[in-house]
């Protein structure tokens, strides 16, 4: 063996478990045989063979049965469930693999991995030669010294005692007393109860090891951990158990080895016996690999230098498996791996003579802000792709191309004038590649807009679209990252996600190929999409870009505040109840309120249980107070979990910003709905409401404004029922309720008390959601014979819009769908079910639907227009940060407030010609509360 090269000792174990973790369970040959912890070790190993090319190595795997751990301990490792099936079927496939390979394998009786590979690393010591440990396990950083390292491959970084001092905390001298004070849930070692890291970091480099802490328990009271000054007498104790720990946790470095290192040579490959292996389990490419490899028996690459001492202060280069372009079959698609730049300048030559690309990411987060660009996948023909792989991080990856390469050759094309960039809910991989420095200028088409351009009521993911229009199943990403054990993308292997997010990219060619015939058949559709909705995903891109500013400070008070009004009224309803239950749930609740209470349930009891729901509650709630209570709690427990806490949770250590989620298609009419957090559900007109909107603040230097479009459903309905007493209230400019109730009863404006208009305005609000009498009944507690008199009035007064209404439930149930005033189909699922129930509630969103719609083309379109305004201006003169239903929120410097009121009420109230006008309230502030 070269002189400066050490001996590599492979911890098998922990790269078997590793490995069985990372493969996807559907990974298996045509018998059904799992094949995937085998096929990613093929490659692990391989790597480090390359990486360590000429030195000697020994694989070290555990024996079966229990060790002598085991006896001093019965409860040690107890906690961990059996080997898996899957991977036990593969032990005998990874045995036979290592020895085709050339690797010596050692096991031993009675003993762990550990002891064998703790044993080796000494004997080597002794022997002047320099030890690298490949492992993952945490236990054997006990071993490191000036002889022996750790390297873990799948991070590709080598730990010496400093990197053991930078990761621990203690030196590697320590870690067995680390281990002996906190414990280790993962082999059952019980530690000391209480002790965490930091505890025992302070212990040990403030007095010693165990025994050493033991020997001045009088200086522990004066050390800087919480518990100190009591913690004397509980480690005098908990020694015992410590002393176990210890013993337990210490690897053997004595035993009597099989074979020994002198025995040992570099490894020589089998090659016939590993395409033997490799043939059973179908590893085409490995064995295609294989076959242009060295030839049998002999060793694949000559000795290589090895810098010990400098190999833990430096990240070394991955080992590349192959620089040849990669080609890989999934359900008909050809997917090819971009790892070399070869490869990558065909891909950008294929995009500029193509014209047009789809691409997609592939990320370790769904928020884009925090999250890992793990790959990229492009597709310029149907049935192909491309897969960049560029952040991976399993054991034994391939070397990859650099960001800084893809993005010089990639970006300039994906720029180019003459290409067309598609994508599946595309905004997302916007902002994910905006972090990464990768700044796309121009998206052609999304096609989760396009799909839902054609029905809004059908799902948008890609996998039930590609089902629904190419009749093609997809490889989903439960499949290979795992359903219950997740792992990350990043650690799966990349031919494996090179067909999962390869195929993403293809399919959504392939969508975008369907879709766009399908829409783009009608011209008001193409309209719709390239001149409302593909602007607006920009402007909402650069919504997400900005951010909302929020204070802290502001929730953490109400926070606490709202916690203790919980408090109380949980008291309050212990004392009604008599008794203390959980309110959460909901049968104690329905026990208490229905047999313990005697309180007349509202409806018939099924199947002998009661229904809690705040419809049931609010029918009790008139004569019994403790459902008002109940209700309450309710709405504080969701305001505490949903925005005083959760809130908190996603502000931004840096900006001091929430950076909520736009959703294009996520309401059937086309509104706006949001996500982390939903914005768009913080309760409008409550008191709870307004003071969530108080922690919305105006960064230093800049002032709220909120633009609210007032009453513009109602006026929607004026014009597009064209009813003329509607219409004339509202170009009178008087109030409209006051004007339904006068119009209604036959009086005068003047003489509407506030009760008249408060049903008037019931009224207005509730027919638009085709509310009846018993609506009514419930929400301005009218009988039932005035609710129907009322609504008769109603209609009477305003006949056009009974005519609308009665026209849009015929032409729903004709169409499947009603229209938003730019012509935008609203899909109304259940309009023709034979279940009557159903059918009614499909014809009251009906009504309504053509309102919400048209009220979002309306808040689009002016949208487009301020993004546009905003563009001209000097950079963040003025941000637009939050859009709720009819309501904008923007930032605005302090000086520039009185021109930006009155530019955003113009193009507000311009943003669509109405038979009746258009109106905005606008209000300025320091908080969101204040401005509205």
């Amino acid at each position: 063996m070269t002189d400066n090269l050490p001996l590599v000792l492979v911890d098998g174990s922990s790269f078997l478990y590793r490995a069985f973790y990372a493969a996807p369970k559907s990974f298996t040959n045509s018998k059904g045989i799992p094949t995937g912890v085998c096929m990613i070790l093929s490659r692990m190993l391989g790597s480090l063979s390359s990486k360590f090319a000429g030195a000697k190595f020994i694989v070290v795997f555990d024996a079966k049965g229990k060790s002598f751990r085991n006896e001093m301990y019965p409860e040690y490792k107890a906690n961990r469930p059996p080997m898996p099936d899957e991977l036990r079927v593969q032990i005998e496939y990874v045995h036979k693999i290592v020895r085709a390979m050339g690797f010596p394998l050692v096991s031993i009786e009675g003993v762990e991995a550990d002891d064998v590979l703790g044993t080796y690393a000494t004997d080597a010591s002794k022997e002047g030669v320099k030890t690298v440990i490949c492992t993952g396990d945490k236990d054997l950083a006990q071993l490191v010294d000036d002889n022996v390292i750790l390297y873990d491959s799948m991070k590709d970084v080598y730990t010496d005692a400093k990197g053991v001092v930078e990761k621990f905390g203690v030196k590697p001298e320590h870690i067995i007393d680390f281990l002996a004070l906190k414990g280790d849930s993962s082999d059952n070692i019980p530690g000391m109860a209480g002790v965490g890291d930091k505890t025992a970091v302070t212990l040990i480099n403030e007095l010693g090891g165990i025994k050493d802490i033991y020997n001045n328990l009088d200086k522990i009271a004066s050390l800087s951990f919480r518990g100190s000054k009591t913690f004397a007498e509980k480690y005098r104790e908990a020694f015992e158990t410590v002393e176990l720990s210890y013993r337990l946790a210490t690897i053997r470095t004595d035993l009597e080895l099989p074979l020994k290192i002198s025995e040992v040579t570099p490894p020589v490959l089998n090659k016939n016996d590993l395409i033997e292996i490799y043939t059973e389990l179908e590893f085409t490419k490995l064995l295609a690999d294989l076959k242009k490899d060295a030839p049998a028996d002999s060793p694949k690459t000559q000795a290589q230098s090895f810098d010990f001492a400098k190999a833990a202060s430096k990240t070394e280069d991955a080992p590349a498996f192959s620089s040849a372009p990669t080609d890989y079959k999934s359900n008909g698609g050809k997917y090819i791996l971009v790892t070399d730049e070869n490869v990558l300048d065909e891909l950008c030559h294929k995009i500029l003579s193509s014209r047009i690309v789809a691409l997609d990411t592939e990320t370790t987060s769904l928020m884009p802000q925090e999250a890992s660009l793990v790959g990229m996948s492009l597709s310029v023909a149907a049935n192909e792709g491309y897969y960049i792989p560029l952040n991976h991080t399993y054991l034994g990856v391939p070397q990859c191309l650099s960001l800084d390469m893809v993005r010089e050759k990639l970006l300039p094309v994906l720029n180019s004038t003459d290409v067309k960039i598609i994508g599946h809910n595309i905004k997302f991989d916007l902002l994910v590649l905006h972090y990464q420095n990768f700044e796309i200028e121009k998206v052609y088409a999304d096609t989760m807009i396009m799909a839902h351009l054609l029905d809004s009521a059908s799902a948008m993911n890609m996998d039930d679209l590609a089902l629904r229009y190419l009749n093609y199943r997809t490889i989903t990403y439960k499949e290979i990252t795992g359903d219950k054990k997740k792992i990350p993308i990043s650690e799966v292997p990349v031919e494996i996600v090179c067909n999962y997010a390869a195929e993403d990219a293809d399919v959504t060619f392939r969508l975008y190929q369907t879709l766009s015939e399908k829409l783009f058949a009608s011209e008001n559709n193409r309209k719709l999409f390239f001149e409302q909705e593909m602007p607006f995903l920009k402007v909402l891109y650069h919504m997400e870009l900005e951010g909302v500013y929020v204070s802290q400070k502001e929730l953490e008070a109400q926070n606490r505040n709202l916690k203790t009004e919980l408090v109380e009224i949980q008291k309050q309803i212990y004392v009604s109840a008599g008794q203390e239950f959980n309110i959460a749930s909901p049968k104690q609740l329905g026990k208490v309120l229905f047999e313990d209470l005697k309180i007349p349930y509202p409806k018939k009891v099924k199947d002998g249980k009661y229904s809690t729901a705040e419809d049931i509650l609010e029918q009790i709630a008139f004569n019994y107070d403790i459902a008002n209570l109940v209700l309450r709690y309710r709405g504080l427990a969701k305001l505490i979990s949903t925005y005083t806490e959760k809130l908190q949770t996603l502000i931004s250590p840096k900006t001091s910003r929430i950076y909520t989620s736009f959703n294009q298609t996520g309401t059937v009419t086309g509104r706006l709905s949001s996500s982390d957090p939903n914005l768009q559900n913080i309760p409008a007109r409550t008191e709870e409401g307004k003071m969530i909107r108080k922690a919305f603040i105006a960064p230093e230097g800049y002032k709220i404004i909120a633009a609210d479009y007032s009453q513009i459903e109602l006026r929607l309905i004026a014009h597009i029922s064209e009813d003329p007493n509607l219409r004339k209230a509202f170009l009178a400019g008087q109030d409209i309720h006051r004007a339904t109730a006068a119009e209604v009863l036959g009086k005068s404006i003047d003489e509407v008390t506030s009760q008249e208009r408060s049903h008037a305005k019931a009224t207005n609000f509730g027919l638009m959601y085709g509310m009846g009498a018993f609506g009514l009944t419930r929400q301005t507690h009218m009988s039932m014979a005035e609710a129907k008199v009322y609504i008769q009035r109603y209609f009477e007064r305003y006949p056009s819009v009974q005519k609308y209404m009665e026209e849009t439930k015929a032409y729903a149930h004709e169409h499947g769908y009603v229209t938003s005033i730019n012509g935008r189909h609203i899909s109304v699922a259940n309009i023709n079910s034979s279940n009557t129930m159903l059918s009614k509630a499909a014809e009251r969103a009906a009504i309504n639907a053509p309102m919400q719609g048209s009220a979002a083309d309306v808040i689009k379109t002016a949208m487009i227009r301020l993004d546009e305004w905003i563009a001209s201006l000097p950079k963040n003169t003025i941000r637009m940060t939050v859009q709720v239903h009819d309501e904008l929120i923007f930032e605005v410097k302090d000086t520039f407030v009185d021109e930006a009121c009155a530019k955003i009420s113009e193009i507000m109230e311009n943003a669509y010609k109405l038979s009746v006008p258009l109106t905005v309230g606008v209000g300025v502030s320091s908080s969101w509360a204040d401005a509205h």
